[in-house]
């Protein structure tokens, strides 16, 4: 598996990933936004010629926000995620990045522990900020990782 910069004419694969895997994914337009952006990182990984996931972060100071991760179906429990986040801690570092943050829906569990496990804790949360597909909004929690 390979991990590299995305190039403008990925835009289209990241957000049909995108779309199976966010309830609110992100259109074509907003990773073309991202890609080449100075303070923006998109990161893609592939097995072959396939899509295995992606990463998006911003990096703003000594501070990062991860913006999205997002693993494709066939790949995941295989590393996918903390491959790529394992990119982000190494740039973070190279940067002197000293804060890593990120906003995951209340309900997803498995990105949590994810998170968890790589050294993010609580730090509050956003009432209602996730659109779901119902028309009802759902929390998110609001977690950082200290570099």
């Amino acid at each position: 598996m390979i991990v590299r910069l995305a190039r403008p004419g990925d835009s289209a694969a990241l957000a049909a990933l995108d779309a199976q895997c966010n309830p609110s994914p992100w259109s074509e337009k907003q990773f073309a936004a991202c890609i080449g952006h100075a303070n923006e990182t998109v990161l893609l990984a592939e097995q072959g010629r396939e899509l295995a996931g992606l990463i998006v972060w911003q990096t703003i100071l000594d501070e990062a926000e991860l913006h999205l991760i997002d693993t494709a179906p066939a790949y995941r429990r295989q590393g996918v995620a903390s491959l790529l986040l394992g990119h982000l801690f190494k740039q973070a570092k190279a940067k002197n990045i000293r804060r890593i943050f990120l906003e995951v829906r209340h309900s997803n569990r498995a990105a949590i522990a994810l998170y968890q496990q790589y050294g993010f804790i609580s730090c509050g949360s956003r009432p209602g900020y996730y659109p779901c597909p119902d028309g009802s909004r759902e929390d998110a929690l609001l977690m950082e990782k200290p570099c």
